[in-house]
């Protein structure tokens, strides 16, 4: 057995891989882009997540954590010391107000294994499974390498959601597992990707050339953020960066949306994008439509 760090498991999408499917979302990712839904999937340790309209001032988090992280202020604020933090749990589970989540837990590959399989029947029925997302799943390369194992064992349908940003070795470890990769690029032009993701794509487009050489269903996701990778040229920078990989994917156009935008306040961060509204349904078609004349196949989550 091997185990590693996982912050979520969710059941029943219809949007991560073919069918209904079953996500395991582990933690770490080497990327810090300024739209991540995922705010509290970054750091390969656990994270905190506060709720301070939630919170009572009770003082019982306080008085149960073992290491001094929390102090209840003269004025009735909980004062958090990340610092001192162990990530315990102790005051998640002493609030009755669940104004408390603790964003991460060591799980084993078999634990996680026994926990979806209970969904089988669902798989069987709709051409479903498993889709490994996070985070980053190749940066908990040989935990995600022996869940893909252990589901293939079991016959059921494997996906991996990926940025590339990886080790190639790590990289090709865990994709090579999955029957599916969805392949995150967040913009063709490695400067512009530095401003989005705190890194160049030099690296992430290296391991995707490797991917496209072996013999797996890959399909590119992009993401569609107004204003940041959503023009003409933006667009046609991917489609002449995909016509020159081995093999030209399929696209999929990712509407940006705002659903993780709360969970930054709760992460005690700021979010970069306030007020960025997402794109309109005109405008996903009309950047398919791009595409499509650039000789790609596209669709998108939104239809």
């Amino acid at each position: 057995m091997t185990a590693g760090m996982v912050f979520d498991i969710q059941r029943y999408s219809l949007h991560d891989g073919p069918g209904l499917r079953t996500l395991v979302f582990l933690k770490g990712c080497a990327l810090r882009c300024v739209w991540c839904s995922n705010p509290e999937s970054q750091h390969r340790t656990p994270d905190m997540l506060y709720d301070a309209a939630r919170c009572t001032r009770c003082g019982a988090c306080v008085r149960a954590c073992p290491s001094g992280a929390l102090l209840l202020s003269d004025d009735g604020a909980i004062m958090y010391d990340e610092a001192l933090c162990d990530y315990c749990g102790a005051c998640v589970g002493v609030c009755n107000q669940n104004a408390r989540r603790l964003a991460g837990e060591l799980m084993t590959d078999e634990h996680i294994v026994a926990a979806v399989v209970r969904d089988m029947p669902f798989y069987r029925r709709s051409g479903g499974g498993v889709t490994l997302g996070g985070g980053e799943p190749t940066q908990q390369a040989e935990f995600a390498r022996a869940i893909l194992c252990r589901l293939k064992a079991r016959g059921v349908d494997t996906a991996v959601e990926t940025c590339g940003q990886a080790d190639p070795a790590d990289f090709l470890s865990v994709t090579e597992q999955a029957d599916h990769v969805l392949f995150d690029i967040k913009h063709a032009a490695s400067a512009r990707h530095i401003e989005l993701t705190g890194a160049g794509n030099e690296l992430l487009l290296a391991n995707l050339d490797g991917l496209l050489r072996r013999d797996v269903d890959v399909t590119v996701r992009y993401p569609l953020v107004p204003h940041r990778n959503d023009s003409e040229a933006d667009l046609g920078a991917l489609a002449a960066l995909l016509r020159a990989m081995p093999r030209v994917p399929p696209v999929e156009l990712v509407p940006y949306h705002r659903y993780g935008e709360h969970k930054y306040s709760l992460l005690r961060r700021e979010y970069a994008l306030v007020g960025t509204l997402p794109p309109v349904a005109d405008s996903i078609d009309h950047a398919c439509g791009i595409l499509h004349e650039l000789g790609l196949a596209c669709s998108s989550l939104s239809h």
